[in-house]
């Protein structure tokens, strides 16, 4: 806002002669002097802001509610799409969140891995799938790679004996992918799962496509499968084994030591 004062000089009234008489004097001219006024807001500028904080206030809660409906819907389509598979609970450690992996690609190729959680650090034992275990009382053995993924219990009951308790199981049946697929070459170790996962989509992506494949034990739930992404910077620790005169794979004698350093 502008404001415009005049400004006259004093003008004497002595006598003509003087020199601030005003006849002998130039006509004064109006001094424009300007003054700065902060604009006061009117109303109409202070509800467009509001309206603008609104509309977008709506728009992320509207973002919001719809991630929150893709999420659910997604899993909702994998908890129905995976497979659940009965362990008895007299098979399954107590008060251990040891998670047994079991990952069964294209060519008969087999990884076998166990997570053991503590103060939430995990270490990864690798166990080879040609390591004999014995499925009953007998001392007869067959290696892993010879037990069903899909009934679990044999393997459990194998792994037990040696020293390696199980609490929660997760087993993935990816052996009628095409080797050249993204899942193939995820289960015959091409890819990790990590360079599938770049962001939660692509994590839902993946795990819904793996969905049903998956075979899941008592106790475990579907983003146990995230935990397969620990395999490459766990540093895993591979179990030590030997071939006996007859082909047979076992343990070797440094096992129990590495075992009670995993456990």
């Amino acid at each position: 806002m502008v404001v415009i004062a005049e400004v006259e000089a004093h003008r004497c009234a002595g006598c003509p002669g003087c020199a601030n008489h005003p006849s002998r004097l130039p006509a004064l001219e109006p001094v424009v002097q300007l003054a700065l006024v902060p604009p006061v807001p009117t109303r109409s500028r202070r509800s467009f802001w509001k309206k603008v904080a609104l509309i977008s206030g709506g728009a992320v809660v509207s973002l919001v509610a719809l991630a929150g409906a893709y999420i659910g819907i997604t899993l909702y389509k994998i908890d129905h799409a995976v497979h659940h598979v009965s362990v008895p609970e007299s098979l399954l450690a107590k008060g251990k969140g040891d998670l047994l992996a079991v990952v069964l690609g294209p060519d008969h190729h087999e990884e076998v891995y166990v997570f053991n959680t503590t103060g939430g650090h995990t270490k990864v034992l690798m166990v080879p799938s040609t390591l004999g275990v014995s499925t009953g009382h007998s001392t007869h053995t067959v290696p892993l790679s010879a037990l069903n993924i899909h009934r679990p219990e044999a393997i459990i009951t194998g792994l037990r004996q040696l020293g390696i308790p199980v609490g929660r199981y997760v087993g993935v049946d990816l052996h009628a992918v095409s080797p050249d697929s993204s899942l193939g070459m995820l289960a015959l170790g091409k890819t990790s799962m990590a360079s599938l996962v770049g962001h939660p989509a692509g994590t839902t992506s993946l795990i819904e496509a793996v969905a049903s494949h998956v075979y899941l034990g008592p106790h475990t739930s579907v983003s146990s499968l995230l935990t397969l992404m620990k395999v490459p910077t766990g540093k895993p620790v591979s179990v030590p084994t030997s071939t006996t005169s007859n082909g047979q794979v076992v343990l070797a004698a440094p096992a129990v030591n590495v075992l009670r350093h995993f456990l």
